[in-house]
C-alpha cells in the first residue's frame, strides 16, 4: 500500500514539475500571451494559441519554445518521479511522458491553430525526454551505490 501511494505521489510530483517548467517557457516572452494571462495561461490556453498564431514567425518562435519547454519539463518531470520511485524508474518516468502526451494530444485535438510540425514532435520529445530523466537517475543512483561501496 505504501509503495502505491509513494509512487502516486513521485508521478504527481513529476507532472507538477513539468508543467511549472512549461509554463515558465511559454510566459517568457510578453508577446507571446495578451492580457493578464501570463500568470496562469492554462486557464485561457485557446486564446493564448489563437493570440501566438497571429503571424507566422511569432507562431513557430512559440511553438518551438514550446516544444523545448516541453522537452526539458519532461526531462524534470522524469527525474523528479524517478527520484521517488522505488522501483521500475525509467517505467514511471516514461508513464509522466506518457500523460503529458495524452495533455499534448488533447491540446493538439480540442485547440486549433498548431503547426504541423509542433502535432508530428510532441511525442518523441515527451516520450525520449522523461525516459531520458529516469534514465539520468538511475545512473546516478547505480553510480552513488557503487562509491558507497
Amino acid at each position: 500500500m505504501i509503495h502505491i501511494l509513494r509512487n502516486s505521489f513521485g508521478v504527481i510530483l513529476g507532472l507538477a514539475a513539468a508543467l511549472a517548467i512549461i509554463m515558465l517557457g511559454i510566459t517568457l516572452d510578453k508577446n507571446w500571451i495578451e492580457y493578464d494571462y501570463i500568470r496562469f495561461p492554462y486557464e485561457h490556453w485557446n486564446r493564448v494559441i489563437k493570440h501566438a498564431a497571429r503571424s507566422e514567425e511569432v507562431r513557430n518562435e512559440f511553438f518551438a519554445v514550446l516544444l523545448f519547454s516541453c522537452g526539458i519539463g519532461a526531462m524534470v518531470g522524469g527525474l523528479v518521479t524517478a527520484i521517488i520511485v522505488k522501483r521500475a524508474k525509467k517505467a514511471y518516468a516514461a508513464f509522466v511522458g506518457f500523460i503529458l502526451f495524452l495533455i499534448a494530444l488533447g491540446d493538439v485535438i480540442f485547440t486549433p491553430h498548431h503547426p504541423t510540425w509542433y502535432e508530428l514532435s510532441i511525442m518523441p520529445v515527451f516520450f525520449f525526454f522523461s525516459w531520458l530523466g529516469g534514465l539520468l537517475t538511475d545512473v546516478v543512483t547505480k553510480k552513488l551505490a557503487q562509491v558507497k561501496l
